[in-house]
């Protein structure tokens, strides 16, 4: 198994108990730099994978490829951790290297633990209260929106495929015990539910 491991915007007291945990349990434990390595040190002994800041593809995809290589026989029959700053499912490195995974191994299971991301964070240190919607951008084209408190679901829908979007993930009262997730998208839903919407391009080509 391969588990991502969020570690939060670096300070060590916002390391969620779950990540902690995990990280003291799992076989082997990579990381993608010194700042992460620090951070993990107090529960497990840590192995460092480097790769190259740039933006080039080609070059990022060689050394994605390259550690894939080097993790997925461990994976195979133990647990390997990936620990990285931040959110490992909001631009990170763990994102890429579970793509591959997914892609080249799929019969190794992987799963994540969701971290404070530096989105969340930001508004603690710039102390700042958000209640309307925002955008969060790295530049690139927009190919997922997030709609919180998603209940009147055909209106919302409805919207969204008018600006191109084609796929949609909807999530009842996540890390509850009533937490539901579905593809089959109801008229309504609980005031506790969120909506991903995706612009997947493949199906839009095949439309045309």
């Amino acid at each position: 198994m391969l588990i991502g491991i969020s570690l939060g915007p670096g300070d060590p007291e916002l390391l969620t108990i779950k990540a902690q945990k995990t990280l003291k349990q799992a076989d082997k434990v990579y990381v993608p730099g010194e700042r992460a390595k620090n951070l993990v040190k107090p529960y497990c002994k840590p192995t460092t994978l480097k790769f190259p800041m740039t933006s080039d593809q080609e070059v990022l995809e060689k050394y994605w490829n390259k550690h894939v290589k080097e993790i997925a026989p461990i994976a195979k029959n133990k647990t390997v951790a990936f620990a990285v700053l931040g959110d490992v499912n909001y631009f990170s490195t763990f994102g890429h290297i579970k793509r591959i995974f997914e892609e080249k191994h799929p019969d190794i299971k992987t799963k994540t633990i969701p971290g404070v991301s530096a989105i969340t964070a930001m508004a603690s240190k710039m102390d700042v209260f958000i209640d309307k919607s925002f955008q969060v951008t790295d530049g690139s084209q927009q190919q997922s929106k997030i709609i919180m408190k998603a209940t009147e679901l055909n209106k919302q829908i409805e919207t969204l495929k008018k600006e191109g979007y084609n796929e949609f993930i909807l999530g009842k009262e996540l890390y509850t015990e009533n937490e539901e997730i579905t593809t089959k998208i109801p008229e309504k839903s609980p005031y506790f539910s969120i909506l991903l919407a995706r612009k997947n391009t493949q199906k839009n080509k095949e439309k045309k």
